[in-house]
């Protein structure tokens, strides 16, 4: 008979008894989806919590996966492997276990992520975290992974610690090729954490790099200059050197200082009608913040080399009008020192010849 034809030490009848088993265990997971998931979602809406919901919703596939894996445990009832055979078998079962479970965390992660953390990223005033928050769910997920797959290997009868100690100097180069991006990783953590700055304030990074922040990503923060480039600066840096924040809170908004210099033949009438005139353009322009912190000052602060200095400083609301607002306020002072007659400083030297009688 056809049924008893023997392939590889077992009867073709044991083949269709493995499949089928297989294959009721797949429908009792499709019956599983369409009836129990359906009659527990119906549960659930009724209560006032909405955790056991998302978990319903979350973990029906890994369900329905997870009774295709007892099916495919169950076949070696059926067919005989052999002690080679039956140890792949174990191994394949183990891993399609560990990768469920993976799968279901990793899902519990997002739900997570989603529901509670995005929440509360939204009510704090830092922009970085809600910008930081795909980083964290993928760096998470990526852990699971990793640790999947150390068990992985450990079930299987390696020793994890000799394999990575038998990498050798690949191992060792590896690690060190990683070191920056783990450095960079734990500063953007730690900036998260910290909170030095949000996204859109104007920054100063160890006295060297200065724009507005644009993004962050796992291993650097671009930033924008004045003059429209971007900078990417490691996040290992911006965490442990030392960073300026120009922007103030949403009522200072963003502070700049500024000096004139103005000719030595200027008369001390001319020097207070500068400064007043400055102080006018400032007080009448409607995005100059007037009272507190950022309140606008002005004096005449120095006698240079070649000029007399004026410096002041100022801060505009929002940030989002500070070029128009600058170049405004630039050419209100120049044109109204021209009107005035107030001449700017330019470098100078006199010399002083004396004769011999």
């Amino acid at each position: 008979m056809m049924l008893g034809y023997v392939i590889f030490g077992n009867t073709i009848q044991n083949y269709i008894l493995a499949i089928a088993i297989m294959a009721l265990f797949v429908g009792l997971g499709q019956l599983f989806s369409a009836t129990v998931v359906k009659i527990l979602k119906k549960i659930t809406q009724k209560t006032e919590t909405i955790i056991d919901d998302l978990l319903v919703e979350v973990l029906e596939k890994p369900a329905v996966f997870a009774l295709f894996i007892v099916g495919f445990s169950l076949i070696d009832i059926f067919i005989t492997f052999g002690t080679r055979g039956n140890q792949i078998h174990t191994n394949i079962v183990t891993i399609l276990i560990v990768i469920d479970i993976i799968w279901a965390i990793n899902k519990v992660i997002d739900v997570l992520v989603e529901h509670y953390l995005a929440p509360l990223t939204a009510k704090t005033q830092s922009k970085l975290d809600d910008h930081l928050l795909p980083f964290v769910r993928k760096f998470l997920k990526v852990c699971v992974v990793v640790i999947g797959i150390i068990f992985i290997i450990k079930n299987m009868g390696y020793d994890v610690t000799s394999l990575i100690a038998g990498l050798g100097i690949g191992g060792l180069a590896f690690a060190l090729a990683a070191q920056p991006l783990l450095s960079n990783l734990f500063g953007g953590l730690s900036i998260i954490a910290d909170k030095p700055f949000q996204i859109g304030d104007r920054i100063k990074v160890d006295q060297k790099y200065e724009g507005y922040v644009k993004e962050m990503g796992m291993r650097s923060t671009t930033i924008r200059t004045p003059t429209g480039t971007t900078v990417q600066i490691p996040n290992n840096i911006i965490a442990t050197t030392a960073v300026e924040n120009l922007s103030t809170t949403e009522d200072h908004g963003v502070k700049f200082t500024f000096e004139l210099g103005l000719t030595y033949d200027t008369s001390t009438e001319k020097i207070e009608e500068a400064i007043e005139i400055i102080k006018e353009i400032l007080h009448h322009n409607k995005n100059i913040v007037q009272e507190g912190d950022g309140a606008a000052y002005i004096s005449f602060s120095e006698f240079k080399d070649y000029y007399l200095k004026i410096s002041g400083g100022y801060s505009i609301y929002p940030v989002s009008v500070v070029g128009n607002t600058k170049t405004a306020i630039n050419l209100e002072i120049k044109r109204k020192f021209e009107k005035a007659r107030i001449h700017f400083a330019f470098p100078t030297q006199t010399l002083h010849v004396s004769k011999d009688k």
